[in-house]
């Protein structure tokens, strides 16, 4: 039996739900304290094919055997740490499983938008925090017994740090505000003729006249401007010397702050204030300690976590009986 850091990183709308099984259903799987029957498995494969079809994916007829193996996998490992879980875990695991509800929830526009999207895939809304709830169990009692091996100490931190200095350099930046006045036509894209544009720069220099006077900026964004990126976000936007237009890069990172300017550019006018001016740096050991651990545990849970399983596996007896 194959298993793979899959198991500790499952999307959590792969859905499957252990639901108990019925009448003298064949047994496909075995171990100490538990059994899974033919049923359950067969129900937790059509709601898998359910959470599919919802997001217009189909399961394959001749791939049936596959996902059904994986699902008898994920199916036992549950099975396996639910019979090891403490009360600790549970608690935990119920705290989990509510605040990735909530998460999942606020990707809907609506509770019913959710709702109908849950019971598309074969459940009910109870039943899918449920389902939650017993994937969040296997995460912490995994994660509680694998604990002792997947520490991360200061110095590995540390070390991380120093051995890739190049990920942590951040680039020279602008926090700009501004305002466009194209040189083409928005509707066509047809480039404008002299004229057109002279009337462009007229109407640019009468925003920027505005701006110096102290009229609100975003307003005059939201008023104005032809760049439909930013224009409703009051013409906001970050620009970084290494990525930009050079003539326009060095127009703005010589700009005083807050003096709007007109600046000219082969795509149209542009109105701009500068409200920040980052120099190029590095961000410091404190700012990414919490992401160089993140990424060190998640390193040795899936280095730790095949091996582990396997044990567990054994201690259990598990056995399996799919055709």
């Amino acid at each position: 039996m194959k298993w793979h850091g899959r198991l500790w990183l499952a999307l959590l709308c792969s859905v499957f739900l252990i639901e108990p099984a019925t009448g003298a259903s064949q047994v496909v799987a075995s171990g100490l304290g538990f059994n899974i029957k033919q049923d359950e498995l067969d129900g937790a494969f059509r709601r898998f094919v359910l959470s599919r079809a919802v997001n217009g994916v189909d399961v394959p007829l001749a791939l049936e055997p596959f996902f059904k193996k994986q699902l008898l996998e994920e199916l036992i490992l549950a099975k396996v740490t639910s019979l090891r879980a403490n009360a600790a875990d549970r608690a935990q695991a119920y705290i989990q499983a509510k605040d990735n509800y909530t998460i999942l929830r606020e990707q809907f526009a609506s509770a019913t938008a959710f709702s109908l999207k849950i019971e598309g895939m074969g459940m009910s809304t109870n039943a899918y925090r449920l389902f939650l709830q017993e994937q969040a169990l296997t995460q912490e009692v995994l994660k509680r017994e694998l604990k002792p091996q997947t520490m991360v100490k200061e110095v590995e931190v540390l070390e991380f740090y120093n051995e890739n200095l190049p990920l942590w350099k951040t680039p020279e930046y602008a926090e700009v505000e501004h305002v466009l006045m194209a040189k083409v036509d928005l509707a066509t894209g047809r480039r404008l003729n002299p004229d057109e544009r002279a009337a462009k720069q007229a109407t640019a220099a009468k925003v920027q006249a505005k701006a110096v006077a102290g009229v609100n900026f975003p307003q005059l964004a939201k008023e104005f401007s032809e760049d439909l990126a930013t224009k409703n976000d009051g013409g906001k936007f970050r620009l970084y010397r290494s990525v930009s237009d050079p003539k326009i890069a060095e127009r703005v990172f010589s700009m005083r702050i807050n003096v709007p300017e007109l600046v000219e550019s082969e795509t149209g006018f542009h109105i701009i204030r500068v409200m920040k001016l980052e120099p190029a740096g590095a961000r410091k050991i404190g700012e990414v300690r919490a992401e160089i651990r993140e990424h060190l545990y998640q390193k040795k849970i899936n280095e730790k976590l095949p091996v582990y399983v396997k044990l567990l596996l054994g201690q259990a007896r598990v056995k399996t009986f799919l055709d």
